[in-house]
């Protein structure tokens, strides 16, 4: 038996265990990422919508409930990511762009940089 048929199997599994972690949540939802569990509370849009022409890009803030071994805090999150950097490597990565007009809630995807 080949040592070389087990290698490939291992590298992938030891190169993606540095790998950010990420989920993708709706206001009021809550799940794992990472050692962390998080229940969004908030979302503000105020991005450019794709069938508008705007002045300013504008950007979108969630405000997250993180519990973490019985501690609990509450972050205010900004997408583009401000200067400061939260505790843990928790940030916005993304939200899908939308629609002039469009009032339903926006899925955020927030990731854990592994830290």
């Amino acid at each position: 038996m080949s040592f070389s048929r087990f290698l490939l199997p291992l590298a992938l599994l030891l190169g993606s265990a540095a790998q950010a972690a990420s989920v993708t949540l709706l206001p009021g939802q809550t799940a794992r990422l990472g050692s962390q569990t998080l229940t969004v509370l908030s979302v503000r849009d105020s991005r450019c919508p794709m069938n508008a022409r705007c002045v300013r890009a504008g950007e979108l803030r969630a405000t997250v409930l993180s519990r973490v071994e019985g501690r609990v805090r509450l972050l205010r999150l900004s997408f583009p990511q401000e200067t400061s950097s939260v505790p843990g490597g928790l940030r916005i990565s993304g939200a899908p762009a939308r629609m002039a007009g469009d009032r339903r809630p926006v899925a955020v995807t927030f990731t854990d940089d592994g830290r």
